[in-house]
């Protein structure tokens, strides 16, 4: 087991400040491992504001859908024992697909939302009820509410070509096959088959666990710039895809287990065949600017990254956001969660300090930053020659808001971006006469000019 350098933990702690105090975020927790241990486990921040008590590597966040892959996990127990098969129908367990088009949807397309099925929503409302926020009257309190909410939705899915439709209603439903096949409820079978070998022993899905320990976290919403303390969404619905409560430091060792093989200190969870099945991508996820695919196994992300293989996965739950992923041929991992939902997730964060550990620029290593850098770089007032004409340019998300004020008339248009390199960022955008048009900005030190269509401005 490595340590930090010095120089390296300054870099990375700069980092996490900065991300705490940019975003507003009250608390967070970050931990490092390789094969062997902890390589670094620290807390920023505050667990909860008013009393000032601050964050540790073992405070208690919600880690969201990072929870998918602890029920990738269940599911490919009990395919080693013989007791199901990934291309078994769902129908063979269930019966809330039975009436969905097409071929009989399987465990496996379950497991990489290749399915068919469109998002039927159904997270959202029992996630933002405890907060009140959203749609919350959507009946979903039963489980034959969630049966009858999936029934409602059979006829939306698409047959006639491949798709990539990230479905947490298929990990509830994965979840039902796990109670289905052993008898135990899935927080029951999860605790006993995965947390308990590894050492989890915080890690729950129960709300009186989790209010019982001391070092947890404060949920925290943000509005109008201020974290509110709410609720916290805890739910069977969302148990497996999206339930779990765990630590920095036992999240670390979850991480472990797969740099070990599916091992950890004499306790086996997973074959490494079983990791590599799961591990081994069935669909794209996305794709970053810079050309680079993030890939989707079962429960698991997989992209290139630092001429390595990133795995992993990271969760959202409006009051705490988490990700966790590790790098193969390095063998570090890293898993960072916080409270609220920023707009840098720990997605994008997980990655920059890998990338700084590493001894690589994480702004220039993490497609979010360095998009991020450079719109906010073009940003600004604009003009043409003599002044006849002049643009504005604000930010918007990931996009750009265009607008071009002329003796004629103004339009304003929104770009989205597709070409980033050290000194030139291109976009296109769609005119009302429905022509596509490229929007190009040169940057240039301080100075940055945009061209778009005939006209020529210079940023003042």
């Amino acid at each position: 087991m490595k340590e930090l350098e010095p120089s390296t933990r300054s870099e990375l702690e700069s980092f996490v400040t900065e991300w705490l105090s940019d975003h507003r975020i009250p608390g967070a927790a970050v931990s490092v491992v390789d094969p062997d241990g902890t390589v670094y486990a620290e807390g920023f921040g505050a667990r909860d504001l008013e009393r000032n008590e601050p964050a540790s590597e073992d405070t208690l966040f919600g880690i969201g859908s990072s929870t998918k892959s602890f029920t990738a996990i269940a599911i490919m127990q009990l395919v080693a024992e013989g007791e199901l098969s990934v291309d078994d129908p769902v129908s063979d367990y269930l019966p809330h697909l039975d009436d969905a088009p097409g071929e009989p949807i399987t465990i496996r397309e379950l497991l990489t939302h290749t399915s068919g099925m469109p998002s039927d929503g159904m997270a959202g409302p029992l996630i933002t009820r405890p907060l009140g926020l959203g749609h919350v009257e959507v009946p979903l309190s039963s489980e034959d509410d969630f049966r009858r909410h999936v029934q409602g939705s059979n006829d939306r899915r698409v047959t006639d070509r491949e798709t990539f439709f990230y479905y947490n209603a298929g990990y509830t439903m994965l979840g039902e096959i796990v109670e289905e096949v052993t008898g135990d409820s899935y927080a029951e079978y999860v605790t006993e088959q995965v947390l308990d070998p590894l050492g989890m022993d915080r890690s729950t899905f129960d709300r009186e666990e989790f209010e019982s320990e001391e070092d947890r976290m404060t949920p925290y919403v943000k509005q109008e710039e201020s974290s509110t303390e709410s609720g916290f969404p805890f739910d069977q619905h969302i148990h497996a895809p999206g339930g779990l409560v765990s630590s920095a430091a036992e999240m670390g060792e979850y991480i472990r287990m797969y740099l070990n093989g599916g091992e950890l200190d004499g306790a086996s969870v997973l074959s490494p065949a079983a990791i590599d099945e799961m591990t081994t991508p069935e669909a794209t996820f996305g794709e970053y600017i810079d050309g680079r695919d993030v890939e989707y196994g079962y429960g698991l992300m997989v992209e290139e990254f630092l001429d390595d293989r990133l795995v992993g996965h990271g969760g959202s739950i409006a009051v705490s956001n988490s990700w966790f992923g590790y790098l193969e041929e390095a063998e570090l991992g890293v898993t960072i969660s916080c409270t609220t939902s920023p707009e840098a997730h720990p997605m994008t964060v997980g990655p920059a300090i890998l990338a700084i550990i590493q001894g690589a620029d994480p702004v220039e290593s993490v497609p979010f930053f360095r998009l991020t850098e450079a719109l906010d770089e073009v940003t600004g007032e604009y003009e043409s020659y003599r002044d006849i004409a002049s643009a504005t340019v604000e930010r918007d998300g990931g996009t750009l808001k265009f607008t071009q004020e002329a003796g004629t008339g103004s339009q304003e248009l929104y770009l989205a971006p597709e070409t980033l390199e050290d000194d030139l960022l291109v976009c296109s955008t769609m005119t009302a006469a429905g022509m596509s048009h490229p929007v190009r900005f040169e940057l240039d030190g301080d100075d940055v000019t945009c061209f778009f269509e005939r006209s020529r401005f210079v940023k003042e």
